[in-house]
């Protein structure tokens, strides 16, 4: 007998135990101090136990676990909530005379069917962000994978042509970010379709499109289109000599306002006016659009390899013909936006090490050595400048005295400055970034390969 047949027999004792009971005996020993409901159809709802619900939680479990192909689309939570509202009607119409035994298979056939359903019509998904990217306004819509930047004037004419928006509430949302007032609208859709725009783009002059077009459920959807969000402001911040500084001024609305951040100090015996500071910047750096342009064709090979990347990223089948080298250069630029946004220099160094530990297939300093050697010629033993120590004393401390000892607990710097290891780091795993990003797409096709150390 299958596993979840075995629950949805358990599920049906259960029910039929506290057949007659008041609905406050039912609650008396529940941990959860109100009544727990599941709906029955028709507007009805049943009221259940804490040990039926902790046996449909374990019955979805098992049913997604039967189903691996979800793991990335549809987060747990929200396939515990189609179950429970799935099969509540399933348990109203069941018989609690009949054997459990002999209503379980067809039952759960039903609710299989039901959830199999609910699947097949899930739609693909389009995300938009506001972003503040440039200071300058007017940089055309580029595009990196499934990410599209548009000022947001372009993408509001764009969803307007599309249909996403109303004419009327294109024309007012024009009126309101060029300043002027727009007067009340009656209540309905389209008032709140309007506000939804206004405080998801905000002040941004540009929006950030992420466009999944398998399909996902709504929350792993957002999550999933704010990963690959996140990812390519990254990617467009490796054509700055500084992404960690380009990333203080590119962010997504989504992740919060700008805000200043105060602090009081004391020092014995003085009064001391305590300074502030921005959280983060207001806007990227200021380029002319066609010297953006410029970048772009600069940077091309780079941002087609990104944009692979985060294809796979936003296909939750993993279908690509190169699952390990396009995981690898993922979870680089994860670690990498991760030491860029990260305040304190021990942790970004930490996050740096391990975008460079990513690249060299996880077999820590000399994996590292070995993949600068290839991608960027230089050789271990080589000085880092003139008068510095070596690339391998160099790696030894960012890897291992920064990420290793720190992530293990055993650092004796926590504590120290670690700015000046902080900024090298940085440098190397965005050359080696860079490097790797090109090499992959200059790759011929014939020639292509899945073998990270290859």
């Amino acid at each position: 007998m299958s596993s979840p047949e075995k629950v949805i027999e358990d599920i049906l004792a259960a029910l039929r135990a506290i057949q007659g009971k008041s609905a406050s005996s039912l609650i008396s020993d529940d941990s959860f101090r109100l009544p727990r409901l599941i709906p029955a159809g028709d507007g009805g709802t049943i009221q259940i136990t804490e040990e039926i619900d902790n046996l449909i939680t374990r019955l979805a479990r098992d049913l997604k676990t039967k189903r691996p192909t979800l793991t990335r689309s549809i987060k747990d939570s929200e396939w515990r909530d189609w179950v429970r509202t799935t099969i509540g009607p399933l348990l109203a119409g069941a018989s609690l005379k009949t054997s459990t035994v002999k209503q379980a298979p067809p039952l759960l056939k039903k609710l299989d069917d039901s959830l199999n359903g609910i699947v097949a019509n899930l739609n693909p998904l389009e995300h938009a962000f506001g972003t503040t990217l440039f200071s300058s306004s007017d940089v055309s819509p580029f595009t990196i994978g499934p990410i599209t930047f548009e000022p947001r004037l372009t993408w509001l004419d764009r969803k307007a042509t599309e249909g996403g928006v109303t004419v009327v509430t294109q024309r007012r949302v024009k009126r309101i970010w060029g300043g002027s007032r727009a007067g009340p609208r009656k209540d309905g859709r389209d008032k709140l379709r309007e506000g939804d725009i206004l405080k998801a783009i905000g002040s941004c002059e540009y929006v950030c499109t992420a466009k999944l077009s398998s399909a996902f459920a709504a929350e792993a959807g957002l999550e999933t289109a704010l990963t690959a969000a996140r990812l390519a402001l990254t990617c467009a911040a490796l054509a700055f000599e500084t992404p960690s500084e380009t990333l203080r001024g590119f962010s997504l609305h989504y992740d919060g306002p700008i805000h200043i951040q105060s602090a009081l100090l004391f020092v014995p015996g003085k009064i001391v006016l305590s300074g502030s500071r921005l959280s983060r910047r207001p806007a990227g750096p200021f380029i002319r659009a066609k010297d953006w342009q410029a970048e772009l064709t600069r940077m091309a090979n780079a941002f087609v390899t990104c944009g692979e990347v985060l294809n796979n990223l936003v296909d939750p089948a993993r279908s690509t013909a190169r699952p390990e080298l396009l995981e690898a250069l993922l979870q680089a630029l994860i670690w990498f936006e991760k030491g860029c946004r990260e305040v304190g220099d021990l942790m970004a160094t930490v996050g740096f090490a391990a975008s460079l530990d990513a690249l060299g297939k996880g077999t820590k300093t000399n994996g590292i050595l070995t993949m600068l050697e290839a991608r960027l010629g230089i050789k271990r033993t080589d000085p880092i400048n003139p008068q510095g120590p070596t690339f391998q004393s160099v790696l030894e401390t960012i890897y291992g005295e920064g990420r290793s000892r720190t992530i293990h607990g055993t650092s004796q710097k926590i504590g120290y400055d670690w700015a000046s290891t902080r900024g090298t780091a940085e440098q190397l795993a965005r050359y080696a970034l860079l490097a790797c990003l090109d090499h992959v797409a200059k790759t011929p096709a014939a020639t292509r390969t899945d073998d990270l150390k290859k």
